[in-house]
């Protein structure tokens, strides 16, 4: 069984300018999520792939060594689904079975720590899931981290053995957020 981890990047934003390299107290958000990636007992520079269609992103992603994957532009719109950059991504690998592991860390979630990603990674594995997602504290998804086994990227119907994670996360979209963030960091 393989694990790979996907952080996807792109470089629009509706309501904050280049959110994923955005500073939050001097560090580009995207490189808290690949600082807490590399931390995860899972990860390493082997099986992190950066997603991306901004060279800003991209250049961070090399001084980490990690594999960084062009996104086409078509692929970066407002409208596109990140399943659909994580299938550019499987594609692009073309090494992954059904039974392996595919984890989505997103870029603007600064929050995201190593022992979040290990716990989501070992539920799944422990429990024999299908897909673990974090939710936030009413019980929401936030989107934050993902961890799929490969046949769900695929999946056409109700996707069953889904289990969850609890964290307090903010996502940031907004300047406001960084101020937020600012604080609590």
């Amino acid at each position: 069984m393989k694990i790979i981890a996907i952080i996807p990047a792109r470089e629009g934003s509706k309501r904050l300018k280049h959110k994923n390299v955005y500073p939050l107290k001097g560090i580009p958000l995207v490189e808290y999520t690949i600082k807490a990636a590399l931390e995860s007992k899972h990860l390493s520079t082997d099986n992190i792939f950066i997603n991306s269609d901004f060279d800003k992103v991209l250049e961070i992603g090399k001084r980490y060594s990690l594999t960084c994957i062009d996104r086409p532009k078509h692929l970066a719109e407002d409208k596109i689904w990140t399943q659909e950059v994580v299938n550019h991504t499987d594609k692009h690998l073309g090494t992954l079975d059904d039974e392996d592991i595919i984890v989505i860390l997103q870029a603007n979630s600064p929050q995201i720590t190593s022992d979040k990603i290990d716990e989501c990674i070992d539920m799944l594995i422990r429990e024999k899931l299908w897909q673990v997602n974090t939710v936030d504290s009413s019980m929401i998804n936030n989107g934050a981290i993902q961890v799929l086994k490969r046949k769900v990227r695929d999946h056409k119907g109700k996707v069953n053995y889904n289990g969850v994670v609890k964290t307090n996360w903010l996502d940031v979209h907004t300047l406001d957020d960084i101020k937020e963030l600012e604080k609590l960091l």
